[in-house]
């Protein structure tokens, strides 16, 4: 066997951590998604999530109060947390800072990791024993020796009261029940199928989708600049009057409706009526087409063509912008779905109306444009994405120009034509 020349494609990377932080954003993303899953739960009592929005999750419940959640990742094998290690402590400090700025308005703080916190210790290295005696304690004059030596680092290093820093450890604390770094997607689609009464009947392959489509959604709310706009959220009596800090806000909140439309985008698109190589939307040309031939042989007036030619035009620059947008590959995918659901439709509509030696064109519309109206009323109705009626409509005089539509009984068109 001929040994393989060593060359950066076919050599393992060393001292390039780029792909393991880039696993461990994707690992909160996905642990953010699962959190905001708790809004299908009324016992949960989340109405809003926010992402990176002074903490890693942000849960707001029913009665106005908030939870904040710091998420640490670490490699199975590794030590445990500590109560003094930088990143933990580091986290308390955080939530020492918000009890400070917004009293009374968090009801918990949570450190969630996918490892384990030091236990059975009665140190001040082992955080659930902090825990427990921040809950006994009466306040930081009496505190239990122990407990009081971290308050007074935390003092130290926040700048803030003892009193402060009791009373956010009682509010504390630590939860190492997330899954393991490989399996979070997995949890996310299983936490998907429980709690999401639209993903009763999916399979697992569509949940998968629709895990990646909430994880990508918790990523693009994560990415928003989002400096100092919880003050003006959170603080009694203020409002956003600045634009671009509600939309900084807006971007950052995920709430039921974001949600859901998330989730059936990405549903929907495991189903689309498309084969493997869609057909590309072409720009219509001018000059009398077959299109102009077969509407006037359908009893179409000059003004209603030319309605159609342009209804056409937007529905192809729709197809167009989803390929720019989404890409060739789903653009297509979508383009060739509606015209499969426009197809149907006109044969349908073409059957209802076809009528012999008379005009039958107007009337094939009217009940087409019937049956665009009873699509969207249906509860579980075909996808149709943001396209209009108009968009529809429009793929039908394409589709017509392909001789796949007729609004007349069919005859032969001059070459040419």
């Amino acid at each position: 066997m001929t040994q393989q020349i060593p060359t950066p494609a076919n050599t393992p990377a060393v001292g390039d951590p780029g792909d393991d932080t880039a696993r461990r954003f994707a690992y909160q993303w996905t642990f953010a998604a699962i959190l905001a899953c708790g809004i299908f739960d009324d016992t949960m009592d989340v109405v809003e999530v926010f992402c990176e929005h002074h903490e890693d999750v942000l849960l707001k419940h029913g009665d106005g109060t908030f939870t904040g959640v710091q998420v640490k990742t670490r490699e199975t094998g590794g030590n445990p947390w500590t109560a003094t290690e930088e990143s933990i402590f580091g986290a308390c400090c955080r939530f020492v800072c918000l009890e400070n700025q917004f009293p009374g308005r968090f009801r918990c703080f949570i450190v969630a990791t996918n490892h384990t916190f030091l236990s059975n210790k009665t140190t001040g290295t082992c955080l659930p024993h902090l825990l427990t005696l921040a809950q006994q304690a009466a306040d930081e004059t009496s505190a239990n020796p122990t407990l009081k030596r971290h308050l007074t680092k935390l003092n130290k290093k926040t700048g803030h009261p003892e009193s402060v820093c009791l009373a956010t450890l009682k509010k504390c604390r630590c939860d190492h029940s997330l899954p393991k770094l490989d399996h979070v997607k997995q949890e996310l689609a299983n936490t998907l199928s429980e709690s999401w009464d639209g993903a009763a009947d999916a399979v697992l392959p569509s949940l998968i989708r629709a895990a990646d489509g909430l994880t990508a959604e918790c990523q693009r709310a994560s990415s928003l600049d989002h400096a100092q706009t919880l003050p003006r959220y959170v603080s009694v009596g203020a409002t956003a009057a600045d634009a671009a800090i509600e939309a900084a806000i807006n971007g950052k909140r995920l709430n039921r409706e974001r949600i859901e439309r998330v989730l059936r985008e990405a549903l929907a698109s495991t189903s689309l009526l498309a084969s493997p190589t869609p057909p590309r939307p072409e720009v219509a040309v001018p000059g009398r087409s077959k299109l102009d031939v077969k509407l006037n042989a359908g009893g179409f007036s000059t003004v209603s063509i030319t309605a159609a030619k342009e209804l056409r035009d937007k529905a192809d620059y729709k197809s167009l912008e989803w390929m720019s947008r989404l890409g060739e590959n789903e653009g297509l995918k979508r383009h060739e779905h509606i015209r499969t659901v426009v197809l149907r439709d006109c044969a349908d509509a073409f059957e209802q109306s076809k009528t012999q030696n008379a005009p039958f064109g107007l009337a094939m519309q009217t009940a087409l444009r019937a049956r665009f109206v009873q699509r969207r009323g249906q509860p579980q109705g075909t996808t149709l994405f943001d396209c209009l009626d108009e968009h529809l409509e429009g793929h039908a005089y394409s589709l017509t120009k392909e001789c796949k539509v007729w609004w007349s009984e069919t005859f032969t068109i001059q070459e040419g034509a």
